[in-house]
């Protein structure tokens, strides 16, 4: 994988794209081609591209179907880039307004990070972009650091945590839009 080619205008990241493919296929000993990734948190971070509003706005619309075309939006620049993955969406939970990132979550309600979630995850896979749903379980610490013990019982995890995620791989991954 290959990826954050963030201030690369549309044409230029192409010829990139195309000539790195290229080499990793033409010129090393197992001719295994990369994928190219970028973040897509409310729009593929790249200059012009479409900003969406963040994450947690689009959740409190509770609009899944809304989130879906923001995400097949988001998609068809994405391809049309040739960036083939995305660093998103975040199904962590926001449960400390103090944490730095809270704006890229869907907000602290389990079943709403999944429903957006599964949402945004059709969208990108049924146009044939790569998701990775991030980050994984209780990432931030309390009082907003972002370095921390992790002090969870193992059913406060599976209940609040770990909700979205059978969700996304049961319902989500690999099906179409």
């Amino acid at each position: 994988m290959i990826g954050s080619a963030q201030g690369t205008p549309g044409g230029s990241l192409l010829e990139r794209i195309n000539a790195t493919q290229r080499y990793f296929r033409e010129r090393t000993r197992l001719g295994i081609p990369f994928i190219p990734y970028e973040e897509a948190l409310h729009g593929l971070v790249l200059p012009g591209a479409t900003q969406f509003p963040q994450s947690i706005a689009l959740a409190a619309s509770f609009d899944t179907t809304l989130m879906g075309q923001v995400g097949r939006a988001i998609a068809l620049e994405t391809k049309a880039r040739g960036i083939r993955m995305v660093l998103s969406p975040v199904v962590n939970l926001a449960t400390d307004v103090r944490w730095g990132r809270v704006e890229e979550t869907y907000g602290e309600d389990p079943l709403l990070a999944s429903w957006m979630g599964i949402a945004y995850v059709k969208a990108m896979e049924g146009s044939g972009i790569i998701t990775t749903p991030k980050h994984f379980v209780a990432n931030h610490g309390d009082g907003g650091r972002d370095s921390y013990p992790a002090f969870h019982s193992e059913r406060h995890l599976r209940e609040t945590y770990l909700k979205p995620l059978p969700s996304l791989r049961q319902q989500a991954v690999r099906a179409p839009s």
